[in-house]
């Protein structure tokens, strides 16, 4: 009877199965479009799509088995007061989701998902302004939105008509959108928190703009402009009153040239400083003056002076007096005048502390010299640019590094002191015997003094593959054969293993001194190998052969 029941059973099981496969293959059949013809995808609403992706499927669901199956869904997060269906959503992704418009209902998503605060809905088919702005006013909880690949068009001028401001976002991603650099300053017009904006892959050849264009770009810290077609550093150049910009991101640009220019406004205003100083200097001490200097004083030009001085004291409102016993004849002093020394115009780009130049088309050390004149940068990343493209990576950075000596993070490492010091020291001796010596040369000569030549120099060690080193741990000396190109954390690892410090693996320290014979006297330094350096290679430290590595618990 239990084999015959498990006969049957089997048997329908089987038969529908067949049945399930049969009715997959005249379905898929039918969505097979004709030859020739490309199939189009349905285009979405937003509405639409995060319904379908975060909403709870219904729980009773027929499949083509023909089986039901009760799905009880537990767990789900709770909702706030609001009552909103997603309610407990922060965070959206619908890439690729093939969103097409707004489609947002008359009440708004104030019942749907009200507290978004990252928005992602790159490469999808928006392409008008007025559906991602209507999207966007009814999230006001947006702090991060990622437009990207969305070819939006601003038709109409709804960007400059739009009404509703978007006051927390504070990230915005329009990469590829095509929306055009004037567009892209009205719409910050909305967005008074915006402290990062990304529009690379925009196309833009200059960022033209109104004298008052950017009022609204009070808060931006940080601007992506990579893979554009700027070309000037002209148009580089009008950025340079933004008063909060510390990062400009501008690789993959064809930048041809750097220059930096003093303002003649704050060349003045600092001019005016110093006058005001001495002026203040002057007043200050003019009780001081000796009986000698006052009777040598004309009487003319006495009287010229107290008319002077008399005439600003009735006309100014804001000068306070008081009587002083003088001999000059001059019976009253300023005590508060008007700051007219004050600069309403800041040094250009005072703030910018990272560049980013990699793949641009820097060809001369002089765009280097004027990346030291920025008075804020610190850091810089510059790789694959024709400068010295002959030169390996390491002898590139040396370089980089001596040249200019405002820079502590260099392509996201930091620049030690020893490193500046033998960097510079290479400097000198790589342009030694050149007839081009840029500017910088003659001043590392004149603080290390004049190096012996490189030819004089054994540095053949330097370029070795492999090289022997010494490791010391407690008077015990083991001599090891290291690959130059290995990362420096390879070390910390063999000084463990053959000195037993596994368990003080994260905590001892490394210590490199440089005595081996291919360093000369006056390089034999001695410096902590330091944990956040481990992923470099080896030979950015000019560990070489004979060198010893000093391991202290």
């Amino acid at each position: 009877m239990i084999r015959q029941r498990f006969k049957y059973f089997r048997t329908v099981h089987l038969k529908m199965e067949e049945e399930s496969v049969e009715r997959k293959n005249i379905a898929f059949s039918v969505m097979l479009p004709s030859k020739g013809r490309k199939r189009r995808t349905r285009k979405k609403s937003f509405t639409e799509a995060v319904k379908e992706k975060y909403c709870m499927s219904d729980p009773n669901k027929i499949y083509s088995s023909g089986f039901v199956i009760d799905i009880k869904v537990t767990g789900k997060p709770k909702m706030d007061d609001s009552g909103a269906e997603l309610a407990y959503l922060r965070n959206v992704v619908l890439t690729n989701s093939s969103v097409g418009h707004a489609g947002v209902p008359t009440e708004g998503l104030s019942t749907l998902c009200p507290n978004v605060v990252d928005l992602d809905l790159s490469s999808n088919d928006l392409t008008d302004w007025k559906d991602m702005l209507t999207i966007l006013s009814n999230l006001q909880c947006l702090k991060f939105v990622n437009l990207a690949r969305n070819k939006l068009e601003n038709k109409q001028r709804v960007i400059q008509s739009w009404a509703t401001p978007l006051p927390q976002i504070e990230n915005l991603v329009l990469n590829g959108t095509f929306t055009s650099w004037q567009d892209i300053l009205d719409l910050t017009r909305l967005i008074p928190s915006l402290t990062e904006l990304h529009a690379c892959e925009n196309e833009y050849e200059n960022l033209d703009h109104p004298e008052d264009a950017f009022n609204f770009f009070q808060n931006i810290n940080c601007l992506r402009l990579n893979n554009n077609r700027l070309r000037s550093w002209k148009e580089i150049w009008k950025l340079k009153h933004l008063p909060q910009l510390e990062s400009l991101i501008l690789s993959g640009n064809p930048i041809e040239q750097i220059f930096y220019k003093q303002e003649a406004d704050c060349q003045l205003c600092r001019l005016n400083s110093a006058v005001g100083s001495e002026r203040d200097v002057s007043m200050e001490t003019e009780n001081d003056v000796s009986m000698e200097t006052e009777r040598g004083i004309s009487m003319e030009i006495q009287e010229m002076v107290e008319e002077l001085v008399g005439d600003v004291l009735r006309r100014a409102s804001r000068v306070r007096t008081e009587d002083v016993p003088d001999k000059t004849g001059c019976d009253q002093r300023i005590e508060e005048v008007p700051d007219n020394t004050r600069c309403d115009h800041s040094e250009p780009f005072s703030r910018l502390r990272l560049i980013c130049l990699s793949k641009t088309q820097l060809d001369d050390w002089t765009h280097c010299s004027e990346l030291r004149k920025y008075p804020a940068l610190e850091s810089l990343r510059i790789k694959d640019i024709p400068l010295e493209h002959e030169l390996d990576p390491e002898e590139k950075r040396k370089l980089l590094v001596a040249h200019m000596p405002n820079i502590k993070t260099l392509n996201g490492s930091e620049v030690t002191s020893t490193e500046r010091d033998k960097s510079e020291r290479h400097f000198i001796r790589y342009f030694m015997d050149r007839a081009d010596k840029p500017e910088r040369f003659h001043e590392l000569e004149a603080k290390h003094g004049k190096l012996p030549p490189l030819m004089d120099i054994d540095i053949s060690g330097g370029y070795q593959e492999w090289i022997n080193v010494t490791f010391i741990y407690n008077h015990r000396r083991i001599k090891e054969k290291v690959h130059v190109v290995d990362p420096i954390g390879t070390l910390r690892l063999m000084a463990a293993q053959k000195f037993c410090l596994y368990a003080s693996l994260r905590t001892f320290k490394l210590y490199h001194f440089a005595c081996g014979p291919h360093h000369r006297k006056d390089e034999q330094t001695f410096e902590e190998l330091i944990m956040q350096t481990q992923s470099l290679p080896i030979s950015r430290f000019d560990i070489m052969d004979g060198d010893e590595i000093f391991v202290d618990p």
